[in-house]
């Protein structure tokens, strides 16, 4: 599923993203921050706001957020008295709850924001039957992560000639496999391989 950007705000200075982090104590490389480089606030689909770096220190306090999840960070809402909620860890991961919900077990989880967006959507197959997988190429892979996707992708190649795929962006991995079956590995090393879109 692509994201339609259809209420968008130019990217945040990095100089206003530093303060704004810095003000609800996360580090620069969470999901929130990452978006605001491209985009300072959106609405995806119609459907699902994102906040901008001057809404969401004021958000996260008229929810107490910081009471009542302190793990999370409110980066959103889905325009229907839902919210969305991420890890103020650098883990992507995407929590959608009522509004008046305060236990985080309710939530919805998701791997990224395109899914939680199809989620709310309602669409069913988010992803294509056939694609393939690709570096992403912007972070080192560990002796142990390059083992580890070579045994769960079931890849027959030299763990060298892997690791140095692994290190060039969207270098092709695997291709022409069922996104379904592959889904949980790429959640899992999502900051190293991602679907070919």
């Amino acid at each position: 599923m692509s994201l339609k950007f259809t209420e968008v705000k130019p990217p945040a200075s990095a100089a206003t993203i530093h303060e704004v982090v810095n003000s609800l104590g996360v580090d620069e490389s969470v999901w929130i921050a990452r978006f605001w480089t491209l985009y300072n606030g959106a609405l995806l689909n119609d459907q699902v706001l994102i906040y901008s770096t001057e809404e969401i220190v004021e958000r996260n306090r008229t929810y107490e957020v910081d009471k009542d999840f302190p793990g999370q960070l409110l980066v959103g809402d889905d325009s229907g008295g839902r919210l969305v909620l991420i890890d103020r860890s650098v883990e992507d991961k995407f929590y959608l709850i009522d509004s008046g919900d305060p236990f985080l077990g309710d939530a919805e989880v998701f791997s990224s924001v395109e899914v939680l967006v199809a989620h709310i959507l309602g669409e069913a197959n988010i992803l294509a039957d056939s694609v393939g997988i690709v570096a992403v190429g912007k972070a080192k892979a560990t002796p142990q992560e390059v083992l580890a996707i070579k045994k769960e992708l079931g890849l027959n190649g030299s763990v060298a000639n892997l690791k140095e795929k692994l290190e060039k962006e969207s270098e092709m991995i695997l291709s022409g496999v069922k996104a379904v079956k592959y889904e949980g590995v790429v959640a899992r090393y999502r900051h190293l391989i991602r679907f070919d879109s």
